[in-house]
C-alpha cells in the first residue's frame, strides 16, 4: 500500500445548500487545511472516543477554519451592494453560513477513503 499525501491546498468553488439552483448563486472559494492547520483546529472540535465529530466546532475553530480555508467569494451582497472579499468582512456572514463553510473546509482537509486505497 502506498501512503498518499494530502492535497488540501487545491482550492475549489463551493455553492452553499441555500444557493443551489439559484440563477446567480453566492459561491465561496475554499481549500482544505494542511496538517499544521488541522492541528490548530482539531482541539476545537467535539469528538467522541472514536474521533468522530459529535457536536461541531467551537466559535474559535470556525474562525480559524475560515481564516485558513476561505480564499474568495463571488456574488455576496448586502443592503449596501457587493461585499468585497476580505477577512475583515467574514463577520458579515451569518453564523449558519460560517458553520457550513467551516465544516466543508474541514471535510476537504482529509484524503477520501477511496484515495487511500490507490
Amino acid at each position: 500500500m502506498t501512503i498518499k499525501a494530502m492535497n488540501p491546498l487545491a482550492s475549489f468553488w463551493y455553492t452553499p445548500r441555500a444557493e443551489e439552483g439559484a440563477p446567480n448563486p453566492t459561491r465561496f472559494k475554499i481549500r482544505g487545511l494542511n496538517g499544521t492547520e488541522q492541528g490548530y483546529i482539531v482541539p476545537e472540535l467535539t469528538l467522541d472516543p472514536m474521533g468522530r465529530i459529535v457536536a461541531g466546532m467551537s466559535g474559535r475553530g470556525i474562525e480559524m477554519a475560515l481564516a485558513y480555508g476561505l480564499t474568495d467569494w463571488e456574488n455576496l451582497v448586502n443592503g449596501k451592494g457587493t461585499v468585497a472579499f476580505g477577512a475583515g468582512n467574514f463577520g458579515l456572514l451569518d453564523y449558519a453560513m460560517r458553520v457550513e463553510l467551516a465544516m466543508k473546509i474541514l471535510a476537504a482537509s482529509y484524503v477520501e477513503a477511496e484515495e487511500k486505497k490507490t
